[in-house]
């Protein structure tokens, strides 16, 4: 049998106040996920830079001039990937805000099918 009214209502109410934090929880993880890009850019064109004039500033063979490349740009590329993990991450953490937001509605229109069912009774 069905919960009363005021209990599903209850429910919803309960599962609506989830749903706005999800929300502003999504919300805050687009907001992070928009500063972990802009960093990455940052850094990925530092690094591409620091590269090229490194490798302008080689000389040597093309297979040495490469070594002294990456030991000269380390740090710019170390902070690159880092940058690029980071915004995966943010990216990811997205994705699953907005999964769980998906949940939480399925749960509300559920909630409102049994609320409605309960009040008017099946239809026959």
């Amino acid at each position: 049998m069905s919960e009363p009214p005021n209990l599903a209502t209850a429910a919803a109410g309960q599962l609506a106040a989830q749903l706005l934090e999800r929300s502003r929880q999504l919300d805050a993880a687009h907001d992070e996920l928009r500063r972990c890009s802009y960093e990455y850019a940052q850094a990925e064109n530092a690094y591409r830079k620091a590269k090229a004039l490194a490798y302008l500033a080689a000389e040597g063979p093309v297979a040495e001039r490469q070594a002294i490349v990456d030991s000269k740009c380390e740090a710019e590329r170390f902070h690159a990937h880092l940058a690029d993990g980071l915004r995966s991450a943010a990216l990811e953490s997205v994705r699953s805000q907005r999964a769980q937001l998906t949940a939480l509605q399925t749960l509300i229109n559920a909630t409102r099918s049994e609320i409605e069912l309960a009040r008017t009774g099946p239809e026959c």
